[in-house]
């Protein structure tokens, strides 16, 4: 029955729902299988075309992109090679949050696209708009690199994710869409505790889970209490992390530990997947298809294997075009064909993002990710923000200001810290005029000393169940 029902899905319920709601997934996703296999000189004729579609766009239709292209004495018929696109000017967050409107495509009708934002990973949140026909290639691309996984539309998913009021299919009907679409067993990562990861495992022994998607150091606390408490894990094929950075030392203990093999992945709320390991783990692939990832030190191309920062430009999005846009992160290109058979580029990174969990009086562990997302994104009037945590009933908001005045953000932390965190959890605010990089150059958006003060598995052991509270419904 379990096979029949996964069939079923794959072939006949999720490409109904996705041609209804998501118009052109299906396409996208079938292109893309074939796409990634063909040779590396076609896929960058392939990106070619669609950069010079691209920029040729945001000079037409967007002013921000007029103006800073003519500033340099650049037009579209220009861009013959790769030495006239490095002529462009970067794109920072900055840019973005001055210049919105001048940056959305004119022309463009409302009803073909959505707002999105950035979960402030860097502590420095945006907002944006995203085509619909590009949320559609977003998904296929990200349903083509779970499948290297091993994982296929129809079979149940894991996955450690968070949203402060996440309770996912808790109606009757809730259960029933998952049942025979999303197949999805969530930990919410902003509640992470002990009786949430017994019913977590015990969902995933039910329905009989072999697939896990999570936030990395979500799935190492995860590891982390299986292995205190000595549980033995739910036989798992595969785990696709995530958003933060693991060290080797810490992937080979999630390895061990959950007996299953892990996939590195590379993605943010602009571009969502952005690169992959495939089964060779030999570095990440790009989804070259969709974007034009660049990897530059000063102002020439970083030679392979050499460090850079990473540069993104999004091939189809035209609400909002990002072109050479500077992500904050670093990473080294590869060279030379991977061992999978793919002719996609690949890459390395290097000095990832690192998030602290924060610790709640009344005993939960919140995920710096989560927290990031539905917190630091959301708060108005600031440029950049990180939350630090001496002690566990107090946390310490350091904002550097947007230009706006600080009222707006005050207003918002009086109202969110209580809902978010609970009654009990005090804070102040500190405004600064930067917030200094660590030596890796990332900042550190949420800095926690209570898992050094308690050790986050042995606290996550220790914590209380809070009544009434069921995340799988």
């Amino acid at each position: 029955m379990s096979a029949l029902a996964e069939a079923t899905i794959q072939h006949i319920i999720y490409p109904l729902w996705a041609r209804r709601d998501h118009p052109g997934l299906n396409t996208f996703f079938h292109e893309y299988q074939q796409t990634q296999f063909w040779p590396a000189d076609r896929i960058r004729d392939l990106q070619w075309q669609r950069l010079r579609r691209i920029v040729r766009f945001a000079f037409e239709r967007c002013p921000y992109y007029a103006g800073r292209f003519r500033q340099v004495g650049f037009c579209p018929d220009d861009l013959r090679e790769l030495g006239d696109f490095l002529r462009l000017p970067v794109l920072t967050k900055d840019d973005i949050r001055q210049n919105q409107n001048q940056l959305t495509a004119r022309g463009v009708p409302p009803s073909s696209y959505e707002d999105n934002f950035t979960g402030g990973s860097t502590g420095s949140p945006i907002a944006f708009k995203v085509s619909k026909l590009r949320w559609a290639s977003r998904k296929a691309m990200t349903q083509r690199h779970d499948y290297w996984s091993g994982w296929r539309v129809g079979k149940w998913m894991g996955l450690l994710w968070g949203h402060p009021e996440a309770q996912p299919y808790a109606s009757a009907w809730g259960r029933v869409r998952n049942a025979l679409l999303y197949r999805e067993v969530v930990l919410n990562t902003f509640d992470v505790r002990e009786i949430n990861f017994v019913r977590f495992l015990a969902e995933l022994r039910r329905r009989k889970v072999r697939y896990l998607q999570a936030y990395s150091r979500s799935l190492l606390m995860f590891a982390e209490y299986l292995s205190k408490q000595r549980i033995e894990p739910p036989p798992l094929e595969s785990a696709i992390t995530t958003a933060e950075c693991l060290t080797p030392e810490e992937r080979q203990l999630i390895e061990q530990t959950l007996r299953c093999r892990t996939f590195d992945r590379y993605g943010c709320r602009e571009f969502s997947v952005i690169a992959s390991e495939c089964e060779a783990h030999q570095g990440l692939h790009l989804a070259a298809e969709t974007m034009l990832v660049e990897f530059v030190v000063g102002d020439r191309p970083a030679r392979p294997a050499e460090v850079g920062e990473i540069l993104v430009t999004d091939l189809l999005n035209e609400a909002t075009p990002f072109i050479r846009y500077k992500i904050g992160d670093m990473g080294a290109p590869l060279d030379g064909p991977c061992p999978c058979g793919r002719g996609l580029p690949r890459m390395q990174m290097v000095a990832g993002r690192v998030t602290d969990f924060i610790h709640t009086p009344d005993g939960r562990w919140l995920s710096g990710v989560a927290v990031n997302t539905y917190l630091i994104s959301q708060m108005p009037g600031i440029r950049q923000a990180q939350i630090v945590q001496d002690q566990c009933n107090r946390l310490r908001f350091r904002l550097v200001e947007s230009g706006q005045g600080s009222q707006a953000a005050e207003d918002f932390l009086r109202e969110q810290v209580p809902r978010m965190f609970g009654p009990d959890m005090s804070y102040s605010t500190e405004w600064v005029a930067q917030i200094p990089p660590e030596a890796s150059g990332k900042i550190r958006v949420t800095i926690s000393r209570c898992g050094v003060t308690h050790g986050i598995s042995g606290a996550v052991a220790a914590a209380p169940a809070r009544a009434g509270v069921d995340p799988l419904g």
